[in-house]
C-alpha cells in the first residue's frame, strides 16, 4: 500500500507524541515509597480516584461543611457541591471558587467513621494550587478525642502549602498538648519550585516517631520522648486518625486573597495506606 504524504505526517506526529504520553503517565505513577515501606510494609487501603462516577467514593468519603472560619479567620464556605469536588480523569480536583457574590466555596473530604487508622505510611501524590490566598492541606485528626479537645488528642499535618506566608515551603507538622499552633511541638519543611507538578507528600507513622517524607526523601521527624509522667500530653499519636483533604482559602495561613482571583484547584491521584 503507497503511504501519502498527508499520512506519513500523521505516523511522525504519532510517533513523536507517544514519549509524551509514556513520560506523563511514567510520572503520575511513578512509586517514591521508601525502601523500608517498599521491603517490609503491605497497602492496606487506597483511593485511586479511577472510578466512573464524578462523586468521590461515598463508602471512604464524608464532608465538612459550612464558612465560620474553621478556627483560622478562613474565608470559604465548605459544601459537597460537585463543582467544589468531583472525579474525573483518574483523578480528585478539590476546587475553591469565589461565586457570582464574591463569596469563597470550597471542599473538605474527610475519611471520619468510614476509614481510619493507627500506624502506617501514608501516602499523597498530590497538584497544589500556589496562588496566593490558597491553603491546601493533606492532614490527619483523631476519630475520637480520647485525651479531650484540640490539641490535646492531636493532629498530624502530612502537608501543607501557603504561598503568602511561606513562599515555596511545604511544611510538615504535629500538634498536641505540649505544642501547638505556631508553637507546634515539631514541625519541618522543604521547598518547592513546581509545586503544581505531581508530588509524593506521605508520613510514616511508628510507635516511637513520625517521620514526613517529600518524593521518598525525609524531611522531619519527631520522636516519642516517651515520658513517664502525662505523656499524652507529648504523644496522644497511639489512636485512630482520619484523613483530611482541603483547600482554604485565607485566614491564618492563606493570607489576603487577591481580588482578581477566581478560582485555584488542587488535585490528589491517590491516597495510599500500607501497614
Amino acid at each position: 500500500m503507497k503511504i501519502t504524504g498527508k499520512q506519513k505526517r500523521f505516523i511522525s506526529l504519532l510517533i513523536a507524541a507517544f514519549p509524551v504520553f509514556f513520560i506523563s503517565c511514567a510520572e503520575k505513577q511513578s512509586d517514591l515509597r521508601p525502601d523500608f515501606v517498599k521491603q517490609n510494609m503491605k497497602l492496606v487501603w487506597s483511593d485511586e480516584f479511577d472510578g466512573a462516577s464524578q462523586e468521590p467514593n461515598p463508602e471512604f468519603w464524608d464532608y465538612n461543611t459550612g464558612g465560620h472560619g474553621w478556627g483560622n479567620g478562613e474565608r470559604q464556605n465548605y459544601t459537597k457541591d460537585r463543582k467544589n469536588s468531583y472525579v474525573s480523569d483518574g483523578t480528585l480536583k478539590i476546587v475553591a471558587y469565589k461565586n457570582e457574590s464574591g463569596k469563597w466555596t470550597s471542599a473538605r473530604l474527610v475519611s471520619s467513621f468510614k476509614k481510619s487508622f493507627t500506624y502506617g505510611y501514608i501516602e499523597f501524590r498530590a497538584k497544589l494550587p500556589v496562588e496566593k490566598g490558597s491553603w491546601p492541606a493533606l492532614w490527619m485528626m483523631p476519630q475520637f478525642s480520647a485525651y479531650g479537645n484540640w490539641p490535646r488528642s492531636g493532629e498530624i499535618d502530612v502537608m501543607e502549602y501557603a504561598t503568602s506566608t511561606w513562599g515555596k515551603k511545604a511544611y510538615g507538622t504535629v500538634h498536641c498538648r505540649a505544642g501547638s499552633g505556631g508553637n507546634a511541638v515539631s514541625s519541618g519543611y522543604t521547598e518547592i519550585s513546581n509545586a503544581t507538578k505531581w508530588h509524593n507528600y506521605a508520613v510514616l507513622w511508628k510507635e516511637d516517631s513520625i517521620q514526613w517524607y517529600f518524593d521518598g526523601k525525609l524531611i522531619n521527624e519527631y520522636k516519642n520522648p516517651r515520658e513517664q509522667k502525662d505523656a499524652w500530653t507529648s504523644w496522644p499519636f497511639d489512636k485512630d486518625f482520619y484523613i483530611i483533604m482541603n483547600v482554604a482559602m485565607g485566614g491564618t495561613l492563606g493570607g489576603d486573597i487577591p481580588s482578581g482571583l477566581e478560582k485555584c484547584q488542587m488535585e490528589v491521584d491517590y491516597v495510599r495506606v500500607y501497614q
